[in-house]
């Protein structure tokens, strides 16, 4: 059995969806305003991709004598 490794590299666009909440309209607005990343919460959607490079390369091979 052989086994390669493939390396690709992407360029996404992802929408994200968060809520958040405040005492207030107005803090839970900040808090989204604020925020400069989504966190770990948030809800993805990946709306687009486009393969920048792709490489693939040997990393094992069984010798088992048949080929």
């Amino acid at each position: 059995m052989v086994k390669v490794l493939k390396i690709s590299s992407l360029e996404l666009a992802v929408d994200f969806e968060e809520i958040f909440d405040g005492a207030s309209v107005e803090e839970a607005t900040q808090k989204a305003h604020n925020q400069k990343m989504p966190s770990e919460f948030a809800k993805a959607s990946i709306t687009d991709n486009k393969l920048i490079s792709a490489n693939i390369k040997l990393i094992g091979e069984e010798n088992n004598g048949s080929k």
